[in-house]
Parts: structure tokens; sequence; C-alpha cells
């Protein structure tokens, strides 16, 4: 008897197919296995007890980088094609993806044998800074086309030695694609300046010195270019001189730096460690943690934050690096909003002088560290938080989903959808995602629209994984605000095609809602929605939603009172400037009398029931922070001044919630102006009033999810928007549901900021399909 299995999942570039071949020759078997496309494919006879323990081990056991969705099994009784007296891997078949939607592996980070390799004197590979295996390395990143072969990737250009060939053909490297070393391969090459009398002279190294200067460098206080596993990255010591350096030349105000430390052992000594935050910095991701500091690194470099941002090296050259200077600033080598840079000569063109021209350590890096691998996508760092909750379970979320998780997908449960979707996304930290049968997959973090580069940016991934995936939509779901450039590319998309596409709009807040629902294959639930902004079907701007939910239908049942705010696109930054605008509907005449003849003559002004806003106006009245110089600062900086209040005692204030027209209504001015009144009194501290606002906005959630169950019967709460990544409110609203017998779901394979929307668009197209 013959037994085929078809494997389906993230299975190619992670020594599948060489775990197979080994676990086949273990139990005595003969067949092959081989890539076809979208799987792998194992054909193998035997004994009945070799084979039945074989195939249990298939379902059960894979190898680490590895992500299996399913395992077809069928009994052949003959067949004349196969002869085979021992059991091989055979080369890849490319076939058509035109029906189903591959499931490749994301970059992978440095495994523990690579390393154990690299850090051994005695290893060949010893201090082989791109060293990789069957089990990691890059992977999506470098790839040009499907199966994920050897010369369908950049490292085609790259010819092995002979050892590292014999190496290909057996043990840990079987069939590893990346498989390189000292002699062959990609090598590290430093281009740097070094002083001589009044001239700055441009020098090079290569190999082991090129990596041991670009660390003197780092101690000497300066900043360096490094072109990693999947994308340029700066680094630089976590000192103040050297962050403030670092924040010159990328152009970055206040947002705290990520830390990379070379061991588990050293984030210890810095940052408090749970055990799933251990987990998830250790794992083959390799995502950036935010933790709570023991040590603080100086302003310049957390600029105030409660939190390190912590991650471990995902390459051998970072643990290298580590090693020589201790830990370091490593973040995206880009302008600030712009794109990560992949290419060398952009890479010069941005961060260091045009030939002839004196370097400035103001606006330059003092070296570019690179190699000759070319990079087809950028992959930023992934960046996670864990939540802690009060029965000691935890769970983790993502702020940014990008390497080490993107391409993976998302699998809905009980929709089987055969039309090909597109899911355009939104404009502000930007993803889009395509989805087949019972698959969505949503790309990595892009960025914001808004910036021409990173527009630029989205179209170029867009079209390499249109043409990876061999993807042409049927179906283009998009936000429904008229004037996002992600809802015009739509169309621009659609033009391309050869054949007439359905154009689907979906409501911003609906669509996060949707990503939760997508994440559980729900149907139905109360959507509770809060975020910064959102094109709202009335054409205001919404953004502190409680929705009935229904397949493809959606209620809006519950929601913030409005307000009307001036400034146009200053305000969503502006936080004294919104706060100005709550006062002056409340009588209190602080405005500018240009902006209150702007708000009475509605020029450049919008009604909003913006959640987020509101955490902008209160963090601005507390005087936490008055001005948002990167997305969210001031909910931030509220969030961990609510953090810092230890006691019980904390003032009582709540929403007035009323009906109009069967939509409750919760009043936001009357709330502010509650809290004004407690600043006043002074019977509070600033900490205290930040604390009772958090616990308001979650009475809130409560309140008005049990108003909706009790007229709906709808027990499901989905908890999505960016202000869910709130810790206090994200926690502190799931235990108040979950204490009132509520069933809730948060998004935990995406953010929920608007990194998610594309799952839910993609997810909003598939019901609509399934109907």
């Amino acid at each position: 008897m013959i037994i085929s299995l078809m494997i389906k999942g993230a299975v190619q570039g992670v020594g599948y197919r060489p775990f197979i071949a080994s676990l086949a020759t273990e139990y005595h078997l003969k067949g092959m296995v081989r890539n076809i496309g979208t799987a792998v494919e194992i054909r193998v006879t035997g004994n009945d007890r070799d084979l039945n323990e074989f195939v249990n081990v298939v379902k059960t056991k894979y190898p680490a980088g590895a992500f299996i969705l399913n395992v077809v099994e069928k009994h052949i009784k003959k067949d004349p094609s196969f002869k085979y007296d021992s059991f091989v891997i055979e080369d890849s078949i490319p076939v058509s993806l035109s029906d189903d939607l591959s499931v490749f592996s994301p970059d992978i980070g440095i495994c523990d044998d690579c390393l154990k390799e690299m850090l051994d004197v005695k290893n060949r590979r010893y201090r082989y800074p791109l060293i990789s295996c069957a089990s990691c390395g890059p992977r999506i990143s470098i790839a040009d086309r499907f199966p994920y072969d050897r010369d369908t990737t950049t490292m085609d250009a790259f010819n092995m030695c002979p050892v590292c060939e014999a190496e290909y053909k057996e043990g840990r490297r079987r069939h590893a694609q990346t498989i390189s070393c000292h002699d062959c391969g990609p090598q590290m090459l430093l281009d740097y300046y070094e002083f001589r009398g009044r001239n700055n002279l441009l020098s090079h190294e290569e190999k082991d010195s090129a990596v041991k200067k670009a660390a003197e460098i780092l101690l000497h206080g300066d900043a360096i270019g490094l072109k990693g596993i999947s994308g340029y990255q700066l680094l630089c010591l976590p000192t103040d001189s050297s962050a403030r350096l670092l924040r010159q030349i990328k152009g970055r105000e206040n947002k705290p730096f990520a830390i990379m430390f070379s061991s588990i052992e050293q984030i210890k000594e810095y940052a408090h460690l749970s055990a799933l935050e251990e987990k998830l910095l250790t794992s083959s991701s390799r995502p950036i943690v935010l933790l709570n500091k023991k040590v603080d690194f100086g302003d310049e470099v957390l600029k105030g934050s409660g939190y390190i941002g912590a991650f471990l090296p995902s390459a051998g050259i970072h643990r290298l690096i580590c090693d020589e200077v201790g830990p370091i600033i490593c973040t995206s080598a880009n302008k600030s909003d712009a794109p990560m840079i992949i290419s060398d000569e952009d890479f010069r063109k941005t961060f260091m002088p045009p030939f002839g021209d004196e370097y400035n350590s103001q606006i330059h890096v003092r070296g570019i560290l690179y190699h000759k691998r070319e990079i087809n996508m950028a992959q930023d760092d992934s960046v996670i938080f864990v939540i802690k909750h009060k029965d000691g379970s935890e769970t983790s979320h993502f702020i940014r989903r990008a390497r080490g998780f993107a391409p993976l997908p998302v699998l809905v449960k009980n929709i089987e959808n055969n039309t090909k979707i597109l899911a355009m996304g939104g404009d502000l930290k930007s993803t889009f995602s395509f989805a087949i049968k019972d698959k969505i997959m949503p790309s990595q973090y892009i960025g914001d629209l808004e910036d021409y580069s990173v527009f630029e940016n989205y179209k170029d991934v867009l079209d390499r994984f249109e043409k990876l995936y061999e993807f042409e939509p049927k179906i283009i779901v998009r936000d429904m605000h008229p004037l996002y450039i992600s809802h015009s590319y739509a169309e621009k998309v659609a033009d391309f095609s050869e054949e007439k596409l359905k154009m689907l709009d979906v409501q911003h807040h609906y669509a996060h809602t949707l990503s939760v629902m997508a994440e559980n294959s729900l149907v139905s639930c109360i959507g509770v929605s809060f975020d910064g902004t959102g094109y709202g079907t009335d054409g205001n701007v919404w953004g502190g939603e409680f929705l009935m939910c229904n397949r493809t239908k959606f209620e809006r049942k519950a929601h913030l009172s409005y307000v009307k705010l001036c400034g146009g696109n200053t305000a969503p930054k502006d936080a004294t400037l919104v706060a100005g605008c709550y006062e002056d509907a409340l009588g209190y005449m602080v405005l500018q009398d240009s902006q209150r003849a702007a708000l009475a003559n509605n020029i450049n002004t919008f009604e909003t029931s913006s959640m987020g806003r509101l955490f902008d106006a209160v963090s601005a009245l507390l005087n936490i922070r008055a001005f948002n110089s990167y997305e969210g600062e001031c909910a931030v900086m509220l969030e961990k001044a609510a953090s810092s209040f230890s006691g019980d005692s904390y003032p009582e204030i709540c929403f007035n919630v009323e009906e109009d027209d069967g939509v409750l209504i919760a009043d936001q001015l009357l709330l502010y102006n509650d809290i004004k009144k407690l600043l006043d009194s002074k019977e509070f501290d600033i900490n205290q009033i930040a604390y009772a606002f958090h616990m308001t906005v979650i009475k809130l959630i409560l309140d008005v999810c049990v108003r909706i169950r009790e007229a709906s019967g709808e027990n499901k709460v989905c908890l999505s928007g960016g202000v869910f990544l709130n810790r206090i409110i994200l926690r502190e609203s799931i235990r108040v549901l979950k204490e009132n017998s509520f069933d809730v779901y948060v998004n935990k394979l995406v953010p929920a900021g608007d990194g998610g929307i594309s799952l839910g668009q993609a997810y909003y197209a598939m019901l609509y399909c399934d109907k």
C-alpha cells in the first residue's frame, strides 16, 4: 500500500522536506517528498506498522518555524509509476497558485543551533554573521517566486563552496536554501569615516574586521547603518547623547526607541519579565516586546515611557555586535514616517554625504555595515505587548505585525469562499489582505499612506505579492472614506484589471469589529470600536462606537456625543486645540478669536464622536501631554499617569447616557466638564484623576453592552480599535465583561488598531460571498 500525504501550511523554507526524509528513513520507508507550489506532497510505502506511526508523527510534529494548516491523507493500492528503493527529496514542481493561497514562511530569527555554532571557536562558521540553516534565516524578504528554492531567491547570486554543497545534501542544512559560510555567500562589509586631522576619509573593512570596527564606532558614541536580514537598521548606544544624535539623523521626535539585548538574562537586568513575555522574546519570530522597565536608559532613549521595547538578535550579526558593545538601540532605517530602506543605494543617499561632501555627525551615520545579498521586501520588527489578567492568565497582542509573522494567514472556520478578494486596508498603519477559500493573508505593516514614499511602497509591496501569489482579485474591499488614498487607489487597481471587479465599501469601525470576528469565525456580536478617527455613514468622524453586528450588516446602537473641532487635520495632533474646542463648547471661552470664528462659521471644522480625541483632550486638560508628536502619544502618557496610581481611593465620575431615537448617546462634554471641576478642586492628584477617567470608560463599556444585550439577546462582545492598545482599558474591559457573563473577544492575530482593518474588510467580503 502507498500512502499519499498532502501538507498545507508554511512548510517551505523551514527544513520540512529534510525533516520528512529523516523521519521516513527512521521508519524504513521508501518514497519521496517534494514541494508542489502551495503544499508539500509525500508518497511512502513500507510495512503497515511503520506507515501508521510515520503518519501519526507527520500529523503532530514539525520543524521550528513550520506552520501546519492541515494534512490530507489518501491510501493508494497500486501505482505503476511508484518506483523507489529508498526515500528521496525530489525537485520542486512549479504549479499554478490560481485556485489557492500559498502559505509561505516569514523571516525566521536565528535558531539556537546556529547561534551555538557561531559562538564556537572550533566551528567552521565561528563568527560568521549571516549564519543560517533549514530552520532559520530570511524567507519572504528574499523570495523571487514560489516554490521556495535557492534559485528562486536572491541567494541564487552566491555559489556554494564544496563544503556547503556537501552539507546541503545531508544533516541540519539539508536543502537549506540560505546555506553559506565564510568561504561563500554574502559577507559583511563596512564603509566608514575615520578622522585624520581636519579631513573625514572614507575607509573600508571586510568580514570580521568590519564587524569589530563597527562595534568600535558604536562604542565611540556614533551611529551606523546595518543591512540586516529584512531591511536596513540604524544602531547606536542607548545613551542620551547617542540617542539624541540618532533622533537628529532620523528626524524622530519623542517616540521611544527599542533596545536589542544579547540574551534573555541581560533583558532581565533591565526589565520585569513574565513567562509569556520570555516565550515571545525567544520565539523564532523575535518580536519587540514591551516590558515594564526596572532600569531607565535616559530620557532621550525612552522619552518617559514606562516600558522598554526589548528584543533579542534575529540574526548572527546582531548578536556579535551586542556581545561587543552591550545593549543597543536598533531601529528601522528610515526618515520618520518614510518606509524602511532595503537598497544599498537608497541608504547611502539618505544617511551618508554625497560624494565630495564632508561627513556631518548631525545628519549622517558614520558607517554602513552591509552585505551584497539583495532584499526584495522590507519587514519591520513586529511589536507585541502582554496583558496579565486577574486570574493569572496572560494574552499577547500586536501593536505592529510584520517580520516573523507576515505573511502567515488567519484561518476562518465554517466559511469557505472560492472568490479571490483584495482588501485595501486603511490609510494609517496600512496593510492589505488577500483572501480565498478559508484563508485571509494580511500583509506586513507598511505605514501611513499620507507619506508619498509610503504610498509608493504600498503599491510596490501589493504588486510583488500579487505576482508571488499569482493573485488576481475578483472583489476589492475598501474603507468607505471617499478621501482615503487607499479608497481612490482601489479604483485604479480595478481599472488595471482585464475584467470588471466588484467593489465593496466597508465602514471603518465595522471593519475593526470584523477583524475580531474573523479571528474567531463569528457571524454576530456587539462590537465596541474605539479609536481616533473613521468616516461614519452620516458623514461625521466616528470613534466611540457600539455596533450590533450580524454578518454584512451593522446597526449603530450607541456612541459618544458629537463635539465640533476646528483645525482640520491638525486637530489629531494638537491636543491643546482639541481641549480648547471642548471648553469652548462648554462656554469657557478659552480659544483664540480666529479659532472661535472658525467654529462659528464651520471653517475647516468637523463633528466627531471620537474616543481617541477625548483621550487627547483629557491629557491636555491634566497637563500630561499637549501634543501628539507621534500617533497616540497623549493617550500613551495618560495611560502612564493612570498606571502610576496605586491606591484604592479615586473620584467617581461617569458618562451621562441618554437615548435619542433608539440610539444611546454618552455625553462626553459633560464628562470633560466633571473632570475639569475635579482638577480645579485640587482634592485629587493627576494620577488619581487619570485612573478615574480610565475606569469611567470601562464602566461605560459595561453599561452600554448590558443594555444592548437586554434588547437584543446578543452575548458576544468584540473589542477593537486603537484605544484597546491601552493595557488598562483592554484588561479591565475584558474583566468586567466576563464577570457579567459576556463572551469577550479581542484581537490577538492582528493589531487592534488600523493595522487590522484589512483583515476585517476581507472577512466582510467572505461573508458577502457566503450569503
